[in-house]
């Protein structure tokens, strides 16, 4: 493919995009298979050298590696013997080859239409006789719509996913974000994936448009959950991947504080990537669809810490300032107070923010404060709400204060507890954490941090891959 043809389908798609998005924002809910067809109708009409074949594909929002799973899928349920269906056919067809007849017939049942609409064959109807047919079809538009809502509501009725199937795979994201709080994040990223399998099967059934709407939720709460296992494993690409999916699912289900969360996640992913700027636009882009409650603290305490990384002392202690006023309001939500777990920003958090990005500004008097009162409001709160995590970070930032004011003493005594950590739950930020500090510390504490750091989570996650592709 030369510059050109590529710059033409970038072009393409961000069309393609934009015309999806628009409809998709105007309709509120999921969009029906008419309005997907409307959508592929509309892409074409603006590209026409875009083919009928992709227009339907951009219409669905579907890379090609995704509308070929979904061939796949679909097949599977059918029970229709799989094909050999490649990437290459695939492009082929878009760019103007014909598939055989067999084909053709599975990429219309697929997108649920007909060859001309596809671009594989002609409709040689005359105008006129189209002009008739179409005027026949409304000659009585109050009754054709009575039937049409008629017929509908029957087909809504008989959801395929029973009230106790939705509620069940609340139950299982509620738990798995939960446990997430004190269990070692690998063996729940696994499960994380089977049970969003499970969420995206669900919503390819025949469900409810309330339905719909709480499987993209729990779909995105799952990606979010991902997220945050992914940075903890050292992931920190698929980490931003999966979190801007999340704040996809939660623009289409409608949750603000889904999207807010997501936004923050990014922020999070972008603080230890050293991107600051670009992590003091995403938490300020949070705020705009949540500023109130833990979830609006959370994310005022994350634009201080990439303020603070900046060097803009004021935003940062302005952003300070407005956490603890977003708290104070209060305003509880689905996902922060809910589902809560992993999503919960309680205040022994905050303070370990706080801790960090006083450090950060220089104040280590300050930063010993507020770490000592995140880990003292850790070490009295219930099993399932001590993140081991937040409180070992909370931890490891209070010996860097501690060095920050020459006090070697109590750093090590601050650091002592961390080196119980199993490897399995020292998690990448912990260690990238205390390496930083090694050239502050003494030599005794230095070799105790070189060998916590020499076996971690992210080595635990290696082994794991090499054992899986190990004959």
């Amino acid at each position: 493919m030369t510059y050109s043809a590529r710059g033409a389908d970038r072009s393409a798609i961000q069309f393609a995009s934009a015309i999806r998005d628009r409809t998709l924002a105007a309709l509120g809910e999921p969009p029906s298979t008419a309005i997907i067809h409307q959508i592929a109708e509309e892409i074409h009409a603006g590209s026409p050298q875009t083919s009928r074949l992709k227009c339907m594909r951009l219409a669905n929002g579907w890379t090609v590696e995704e509308a070929i799973e979904r061939f796949h899928g679909m097949c599977d349920r059918a029970g229709i013997k799989r094909r050999g269906l490649s990437e290459r056919s695939w492009r082929e067809w878009e760019a103007g080859a014909r598939p055989d007849r067999e084909y053709t017939d599975l990429l219309c049942r697929l997108f649920e239409t007909g060859p001309v609409q596809l671009g594989f064959a002609r409709d040689y109807t005359p105008e006129e006789a189209r002009r008739a047919h179409a005027a026949a079809g409304t000659a009585d538009p109050v009754e054709d719509a009575a039937r049409e809502a008629s017929e509908h509501a029957e087909e809504v009725e008989n959801s395929e996913l029973g009230a106790g199937a939705l509620e069940r795979l609340r139950t299982q994201v509620v738990w798995v974000g939960r446990r997430y709080v004190w269990e070692s994040p690998l063996p729940l990223f696994i499960e994380m994936r089977v049970l969003q399998e499970q969420t995206r099967k669900a919503l390819d059934r025949r469900i409810h448009p309330g339905q719909a709407q709480d499987l993209y939720f729990l779909t995105g709460a799952l990606c979010g959950l991902m997220a945050n296992a992914s940075m903890d494993m050292g992931r920190r690409l698929p980490a931003d991947t999966l979190a801007r999916a999340a704040w996809t699912y939660g623009r289409i289900a409608g949750n603000t504080s889904l999207m807010g969360w997501s936004r923050g996640m990014q922020a999070s992913v972008a603080l230890w990537d050293r991107r600051y700027e670009d992590s003091f636009r995403y938490a300020g882009d949070a705020l705009t669809h949540l500023n109130t409650g833990s979830g609006g603290a959370r994310l005022y305490m994350l634009r201080a810490r990439s303020a603070a990384m900046l060097g803009r002392t004021e935003e940062a202690r302005e952003a300070l300032l407005r956490a603890e006023e977003a708290r104070a309001r209060g305003g509880r939500d689905e996902l922060h107070d809910e589902i809560a777990g992993e999503f919960a920003f309680r205040p022994a958090k905050q303070h370990y923010y706080a801790a960090v990005t006083h450090l950060h500004l220089g104040d280590a008097s300050r930063a010993i404060q507020e770490a000592a009162e995140s880990i003292a409001l850790y070490s009295t709160d219930e099993r399932e709400n001590r993140s081991y995590g937040c409180e070992a970070m909370a931890r490891a930032h209070l010996a860097i204060a501690y060095v920050m004011e020459d006090d070697q003493e109590g750093a090590e005594q601050a650091v002592a507890p961390l080196l119980e950590l199993p490897p399995d739950r020292r998690i990448d930020s912990l260690g990238a954490t205390l390496a930083a500090s090694r050239s502050l510390v003494s030599d005794r504490m230095a070799r105790q941090i070189e060998g916590f750091c020499s076996v971690g989570l992210t080595h635990t996650v290696a082994a794991s891959d090499q054992r899986r592709l190990s004959p």
